[in-house]
């Protein structure tokens, strides 16, 4: 079965371009347990920049930034990067049998070319790749490393990084977001270049007091799911809105797996990470839903956990702060239990009508 064909797509890597990634990629390592694998570094004719493979259980993170002025190789797609987002996601490459049929089979269904098919080498082998447009200002990228030998990529050099403490084990999502109306086409966009299926979505009703849209769109295989969040309305309040008002759509966090939310919480917090507070009336609601009945809610309150429930399984959640100065790109821990498949849709109202409460005040 070709992944390449069958939707069955799974994350090699996610590059994310930054202005500074030397410190950004001490803050992975110290502060949540990455590994530094490898390093690229372009210098004199073919540029200056500089990538950093980070990488902790199946996450493979890429840091890039270019330390020039001067319009090289690479360097000007970088500077107009970092200049319209600062600090974000800039590609999602995904892991395929064959190139060359994955970006053909996207362009024939729509798919914006935006790098034709090419084979990268050096004394290790090869590496193929291909690249389609997504949203504004990112890629999905189509990657086949089979034929390569070397450290992650032509160009990079093996380094001995520390142990990762295995705290985060794996992407859970990629979440976005974008215009009214947005979510919508680039659902139908992805469904046709990639393959993925619309698996559950928050629509506009009297229900919907979350003040967004919610499309999640995942591969056959689970191992891709990009969320996309729209404005319900362009009056009103809306967080969706403001942030895209001040900070111009795109992608506005990572979610990563851990196996053990409340321990994770426990030893990030002890390395200076700093998470992102809800409000005490959520813990309250908690306590009044017999649903939660049997569960620790103190204990979720002191680590500032949210969760989310279906059935016996259920959702633990926690965010970072920004990882820039940027206050638009963060990233989100999360744990499924018992088999929970969903994306806490039920708890996003709740999360609002707790903020509601604590304006009431």
């Amino acid at each position: 079965m070709e992944k390449s064909l069958m939707g069955e797509h799974e994350i090699d890597y996610v590059e994310i371009y930054s202005p500074m990634v030397k410190p950004l990629a001490y803050w992975h390592v110290h502060a949540l347990g990455f590994s530094k694998a490898a390093v690229l570094a372009f210098d004199g004719a073919r540029g200056n920049s500089i990538s950093y493979l980070l990488v902790s259980g199946k996450i493979r993170l890429v840091l890039t930034s270019t330390f020039s002025n001067r319009t090289v190789e690479g360097n000007c797609e970088i500077q107009n990067f970092i200049g319209a987002n600062y600090c974000g996601v800039r590609r999602i490459a995904l892991a395929v049998d064959d190139v060359k049929k994955a970006f053909e089979k996207a362009i024939g269904n729509g798919g914006i070319p935006t790098k034709l098919p090419a084979k990268i080498e050096d004394e290790d082998g090869y590496i193929e790749e291909a690249a389609i447009r997504l949203y504004d200002h990112n890629e999905i990228l189509f990657i086949n490393r089979t034929h390569y030998r070397g450290a992650f990529r032509p160009g990079y050099r093996a380094e001995a990084g520390n142990d990762p403490d295995g705290c985060l084990t794996g992407i859970d999502h990629i979440a976005s977001e974008v215009r009214i109306n947005e979510s919508e086409y680039w659902t139908g966009y992805l469904t046709r270049v990639i393959d993925t299926q619309l698996v559950q979505n928050i629509g506009r009703s009297n229900e919907n007091r979350t003040g967004m849209v919610l499309n999640i769109n995942q591969s056959r295989s689970k191992g891709l799911t990009l969320v996309i969040a729209e404005p319900d309305t362009y009056a009103g309040y809306s967080k969706v809105q403001q942030n895209i008002d001040n900070f111009g759509p795109g992608i506005h966090h990572l979610a990563f797996s851990t196996n053990n939310l409340p321990e994770s919480v426990a030893l990030l917090s002890k390395k200076g990470i700093e998470f992102i507070k809800f409000p005490a009336a959520y813990y309250k609601l908690l306590r009044e839903n017999d649903e939660f009945k049997g569960f620790d809610i103190d204990q979720l309150e002191k680590l500032g956990i949210l969760i989310d429930k279906e059935g016996d399984s259920y959702l633990l959640q926690k965010f970072i702060k920004p990882i820039s100065d940027r206050p638009f790109f963060l990233y989100e821990l999360v744990q499924r239990v018992n088999g929970y498949n969903g994306f806490a849709l039920k708890n996003i109202n709740v999360l609002k009508k707790a903020e509601e409460m604590e304006i009431i005040k």
